[in-house]
């Protein structure tokens, strides 16, 4: 069975809720996992000296993928970013790495391309971003990233901006029911690569 951690992210800033959160949540009501994939959720906190250690305390079970959900302002579709940058930066951090022994960054060798094919073709709209941004977005999967590879594994996280969903919109909940839906389709993609992974061990 694999086992899959998903994470979305606290409410922050100005924003009453998080759209990440939402979705994560109405998923998760309907997909208590199955016979062949087992999931875990959790709600991070927004504040680095919080969410480094919660994240330590999620790996130390040995997930076999971790999925991590977060908002963005600025998109209008979901994007699978591509890239983790080693670097910590928001209006009242000094700038700095997120770790002193990682690499410059982490690039997925995830089939992304064809995974934005998949999700598109369900009506759901998907892109391959470059930029997973400077904040915990960005630091969560990088961190992440770096759990997976010192124990000798590759493309075992992704991180998936959602757009904002606002809650006072009349069409709110079928925002977050796409979501969901976006969610599910991920899941099992997932659950295929991990498919194909352990073939490739046997």
């Amino acid at each position: 069975m694999h086992r899959i951690l998903i994470t979305a992210f606290e409410p922050f800033l100005q924003y009453p809720t998080n759209a990440s959160m939402q979705i994560l949540t109405h998923w998760a009501e309907d997909n208590p996992g199955s016979e062949r994939v087992a999931v875990t959720t959790d709600i991070l906190p927004v504040n680095y000296a919080l969410t480094e250690p919660r994240l330590d305390e999620l790996h130390a079970e040995p997930f076999d993928f971790a999925l991590h959900l977060g908002q963005s302002p600025r998109i209008e579709e979901y994007q699978l970013e591509m890239v983790a940058l080693n670097l910590k930066s928001d209006p009242i951090t000094p700038t700095s790495p997120l770790s002193t022994t990682g690499p410059t960054a982490f690039t997925s060798q995830l089939p992304l391309d064809s995974w934005c094919q998949v999700m598109r073709k369900q009506g759901l709209p998907t892109s391959v971003s470059f930029h997973a941004g400077t904040y915990l977005c960005n630091a969560t999967y990088y961190w992440s990233t770096e759990t997976y590879r010192q124990r000798g594994l590759s493309n075992r996280s992704l991180f998936v901006h959602v757009p904002l969903i606002d809650m006072n919109d009349a069409n709110a909940e079928n925002a977050i029911r796409r979501g969901s839906r976006m969610l599910e389709r991920l899941v099992r993609l997932i659950e295929t690569h991990l498919d194909s992974v352990q073939t490739s061990l046997a």
